[in-house]
């Protein structure tokens, strides 16, 4: 007999007996042995007779003083058939269980399998099982068992537990759908598993189940079970203590990272070994529009040509979205506000909304814009759309549809077209650039990623014709830059303009060409001295000429620019010693400057009366003088006889005269000599003065 089929209590006496038992005859049910005292062959009514018989009496010794004992018995669910449960004579008195002699049984209820499930020996009271027995079944068994002497035992047999069944749910798997927007500690109810076991081989606890296979996620997991504990109540009535069973969410999902979860729910009992039963979790998570649309790159660069038609195409913007159906739709634009404007970037291009293709929209001038910006925008399906940015640059390929052109900058004072004759051999005279709208084809490749890039030139070819080798053409250092240069002597007085032609030639197919005209003048230096017309002047003018009278008319001429300071004279007068007759009559008369000179004209004028008598003759000396700075100036010499006019009478020297003449004189003696002047005309009478003659 095993631990569990040993009596767990003596037997006691308790007055009266249950009203209301099943009678059963030894031999009924398979009972191995008949009853006591007789043989196994007793017909169907004679067993009808002694039962009726043996009712009477328990229901007579139920009313009497019968004495009552429990027996308390208990066997392990599972075990083979044939295994010792108990005896029912230990539940009596030691002095009465060998005078018991057998034992007639009564089951609780017509519908009681204990002699199915039991073999009870109505000789012994030995009690083995029939077969193998299932606690979760039927958990207990109770008859009553009486002897010939009217002993009652009242027989109690628990089916003890053993931990022969597993947790299991109600399903093998189950599948969840849960919105990647779901916030951390949102709980998704799960079946919980059932254990037909009790106490503690039934369900203790759940574990998440972690596959192996899976590394694991430095950010920790995003599930976790809560559940109840054993021995608390549950919830609803007809919970299981470890119930509700909730998946609990611990930090954000993302369906665009790990779109479905393969969760595996374990339940274990408290057996040793543990018994185990497993549920798999599918866990789906929904997509939300919680992705913007991404361009496949930062920025997009394309180039077209200048000629390109309307509707040719540039290039293609391609953005995914990682979301799901609609969310991940992505529609293409230009952002509005761009497109606003009349003559904006936008309003030359366009973007196909399905398919990201950007074409021209309207003619390209890259002459008047080269480089386009445009802000093409993605935008999703959703309810609420996600938007993603990118710039598209567009750089306008050049066509040679554009001479090239011709800067100059005269390096002159006040900018103008002139040289200084003083120039020195290599003076720049201009700065000359050369630009061609079209662009430098060798550069064009590396320019057009480089927005604000200027206008091509270092394939610009520049050459100068005209100037008799005067001037040359040097390179600035800078493409497109050149100076031009004084390359020989310059003389205005020998040649004061000068024809240039600049040629400009671009490296298009075929060459433009560009000729610019340069009238270039030669700006006077004062290096030319007046020049008289003579060198020497001669006049004369009457001694009774009034004064201002004209007198002679001296000019000179500068061969510098005329119209300017260079070219400018003023005449002066430099007057030189004046000889006036030492015997004139009246010693006291003027002998200074009589002539003047017009400085703008160079007209010889008197300033007074003139007197031949005084001054026959006057020798001037004339400068001209340019206003150049410095001055430069020339000197003639100027000759003017004063012409007599009888002006005056004869006037003898002494109004009386003394003289002493000899006797016997010869004739023809010079006795006197008398003069007369006019000034410096003397008159003389013939003779020899003598001896003590007296003017």
């Amino acid at each position: 007999m095993s631990p569990s089929g040993r009596r767990m209590g003596k037997g006691h006496r308790q007055r009266g007996a249950p009203a209301t038992r099943r009678l059963l005859m030894p031999g009924r049910r398979g009972s191995p042995r008949g009853l006591p005292g007789g043989g196994g062959g007793a017909t169907g009514a004679q067993r009808f007779l002694l039962g009726l018989f043996l009712h009477a009496w328990l229901w007579a010794a139920s009313g009497s003083s019968a004495q009552v004992f429990n027996l308390s018995l208990s066997v392990d669910e599972g075990l083979p058939p044939d295994t010792l449960v108990g005896d029912i004579r230990a539940g009596l008195p030691a002095a009465q269980q060998q005078e018991a002699g057998g034992f007639f049984l009564s089951e609780d209820s017509d519908d009681s399998p204990l002699l199915d499930d039991f073999h009870v020996h109505p000789d012994t009271g030995i009690i083995r099982t029939a077969r193998c027995l299932d606690r979760e079944q039927r958990d207990h068994y109770s008859f009553v068992a009486a002897t010939l002497l009217g002993a009652v035992v009242q027989v109690e047999i628990l089916v003890n537990d053993v931990n022969d069944h597993s947790p299991s749910f109600p399903r093998d798997s189950l599948q969840l759908d849960v919105s990647e927007l779901s916030p951390p500690g949102t709980a998704f109810r799960l079946p919980g598993a059932h254990d037909p076991d009790a106490g503690l081989f039934s369900t203790q606890g759940y574990t998440l189940v972690q596959p192996s296979a899976l590394p694991e996620d430095p950010a920790g997991p995003f599930f976790q079970l809560r559940y109840g504990t054993p021995g608390s109540p549950p919830s609803p009535p007809s919970s299981s203590p470890l119930e509700p069973l909730d998946l609990v969410l611990l930090r954000r999902l993302d369906r665009e990272a790990v779109a479905a979860h393969e969760l595996q729910i374990e339940a274990w009992d408290g057996g040793r070994p543990r018994r185990t039963g497993h549920l798999r979790v599918e866990l789906r998570v929904l997509d939300e529009n919680d992705n913007p649309p991404v361009f496949e790159q930062s920025e997009y660069r394309a180039a077209v040509r200048e000629d390109a038609r309307p509707g040719a195409e540039v290039c293609r913007v391609r953005a995914t979205d990682r979301d799901l159906g609609p969310n991940g739709h992505v529609y293409y634009s230009i952002r509005a506000r761009q497109a606003l404007g009349p003559l904006g970037d936008a309003a030359y291009f366009a973007v196909e909304e399905l398919s990201g293709v950007v074409r021209v929209q309207r003619p390209l001038d890259r002459e008047a814009q080269a480089w386009h910006q445009l802000v093409v925008e993605a935008r999703d399906g959703g309810a609420e759309p996600e938007v993603a940015t990118v710039r598209v640059s567009i750089a306008v390929l050049d066509v040679n549809d554009n001479p090239p052109a011709i800067h100059l900058l005269f390096l002159t004072e006040g900018g103008a077209a002139r040289v200084s004759e003083g120039a020195a051999l290599g003076d720049y005279v201009a700065r000359v650039s050369v630009s061609d709208a079209d662009g430098d084809p060798e550069q064009e490749e590396e320019a057009i990623w480089e927005p604000g890039v200027g206008l091509g030139s270092g394939s610009i070819s520049l050459s100068l014709e005209g100037g008799d080798g005067a001037f040359a053409l040097r390179s600035g250092g800078s493409p497109g830059v050149f100076f031009l240069c004084v390359e020989g002597p310059l003389d205005r007085e020998s040649r004061d303009l000068y024809d240039l032609r600049l040629v400009a030639t671009d490296a298009g197919s075929p060459p433009l060409s560009t000729e610019e005209t340069l009238l270039l003048r030669v700006a006077d230096l004062n290096d030319q001295p007046p020049v008289f017309s003579r060198e020497h002047y001669l006049a004369s003018v009457s001694e009774a000429a009034a004064p201002g009278t004209a007198v002679v008319w001296v000019s000179a001429s500068d061969a510098d620019e005329a119209g300017t300071d260079h070219a400018r004279l003023r005449y002066a007068l430099v007057h030189l010693p004046v000889h006036c007759n030492p015997e004139g009559v009246w010693p006291a008369a003027e002998c200074g400057p009589s002539f003047t000179i017009d400085p703008e004209s160079g007209v010889i004028s008197t300033i007074r009366s003139l007197d031949r008598e005084v001054q026959e003759a006057v020798e001037l000396r004339v400068v001209a003088q340019d206003l150049g700075e410095p001055p430069l100036s020339a000197t003639c010499l100027v000759s003017i006889t004063v012409d007599d006019v009888n002006d005056n009478e004869p006037i003898f020297r002494r109004q009386v005269y003394n003289v002493t003449l000899a006797e016997h004189a010869p004739v023809g003696h010079c006795f006197l000599q008398v003069s007369a002047s006019c000034f410096w005309i003397n008159l003389w009478i013939p003779g020899r003065p003598g001896k003590g003659g007296q003017d």
